[in-house]
């Protein structure tokens, strides 16, 4: 096994020990759900900035050297992209600074807050807008998906971007991650139960429990529950890396077809419930699958090749290219028509993907 094989991965990973510290007691803020009144904009609302947090822990990579350079170089490349169109905030110690402006080039802006990891779909704050338009910041007490990787800065991210940005903060007695929550933006939230059900992050809470604290955090009306998968990868099977909406009533899946493994039942299982579903105004959800790429670059066996793991910005969507030439073009064409009026942008970002997460995994909206 080389150090890159036995490196702390977000898929294939090693339980840091050390890392259980960070397991919170639960924290209530019940007192204040009666005037919280947010409700949690669809990610294809106008954006006031995206928001991306600076990898600074090599040994997540196999310690320093080029490996781990090119994590760094294809964030960079990810976030001037980007920053092409729309403001981008880059949270990063002081000490990479310079680096992170060379490798991001000049209209990325650089926030001095110290981070470990560049995950910023799940340790910065979910950006929900109050009843008078006011912008704020859900805070899910990020715990290295539990307490499976060491990520002191990171629990701490969502408070330093609420303070930074000068907005009010919620805590919401809950543990969990960004990636772990799928939102339409009209009151319908889409999440699997191996994530938040689960004593890692939610110790002894019961899933009636854990759904009316989301509801009041984040302003929806109607959760939908597929099972997902415990324990096969560091996230417990997030829910943004196999379906997405695209409106309401509009799903994209990530499909795996002629896959046998836990992954692809637990996918057709999730179909099975989501055929069955109404969302929160009542509607029946229509699902568009994209089959996942297989002829890809990477040899990594954490390799995410799903094309579900997009993120949406202000007027462009970004998109992973693979090298899977048949998959990639039929994943651009049809996002491109489920996308009208937004660029498709396909980007060669493998060292994200083969870490197990992708380029919704690595962005975070704040809406305008």
């Amino acid at each position: 096994m080389t150090a890159r094989q036995a490196a702390l991965t977000r898929r294939g990973f090693i339980l840091a020990a050390a890392s259980l510290a960070l397991l919170p007691a639960a924290r209530s803020r019940a007192d204040e759900e009666d005037i919280w009144m947010a409700t949690v904009p669809a990610e294809a609302e106008p954006h006031a900035r995206t928001w991306m947090a600076w990898p600074s822990t090599p040994d997540f990579y196999g310690g320093p050297g080029a490996y781990f350079e090119s994590v760094q170089e294809t964030l960079g490349r990810l976030a001037a992209a980007i920053a092409e169109n729309e403001p981008v905030s880059m949270a990063a110690p002081a000490d990479q600074h310079a680096l992170a402006a060379r490798l991001c080039g000049p209209k990325v802006e650089l926030v001095g807050i110290p981070t470990d990891d560049m995950w910023a779909r799940d340790s910065a704050p979910v950006f929900v807008r109050k009843e008078e338009g006011s912008i704020a910041a859900v805070d899910f007490g990020f715990n290295g998906w539990g307490g499976k990787q060491a990520h002191g800065r990171d629990s701490k991210l969502a408070a330093r971007i609420a303070e930074m940005a000068g907005i009010e903060r919620h805590v919401t007695g809950l543990c969990g991650e960004g990636g772990g929550l799928e939102y339409d933006g009209d009151g319908t939230l889409l999440l699997t139960e191996s994530c938040w059900v689960n004593d890692n992050r939610n110790p002894g809470m019961e899933k009636a429990e854990i759904e009316r604290l989301l509801k009041v955090a984040l302003g929806v009306e109607t959760v939908i529950w597929v099972p997902g998968v415990r324990g096969l990868d560091i996230t417990d099977g997030h829910i943004d890396g196999s379906f997405r909406f695209v409106e309401p009533g509009l799903v994209i899946a990530s499909s795996y077809p002629g896959d046998l493994s836990e992954w692809a039942r637990a996918h057709e299982e999730a179909l099975a419930i989501l055929a069955r579903a109404r969302d929160a105004r009542g509607r029946s959800l229509e699902v568009v699958s994209i089959p996942a790429a297989t002829e890809v670059r990477s040899t990594s066996d954490d390799f995410l090749s799903s094309y579900a793991n997009y993120y949406v910005g202000n007027g462009a969507l970004y998109t992973p290219q693979f090298g899977d030439r048949k998959a990639d073009a039929l994943a651009l064409d049809v996002l491109g028509r489920l996308h009208p009026g937004r660029r498709i942008v396909q980007l060669d970002v493998d060292r994200i993907y083969e870490n197990g997460g992708g380029i919704h995994c690595v962005t975070q909206q704040q809406p305008e």
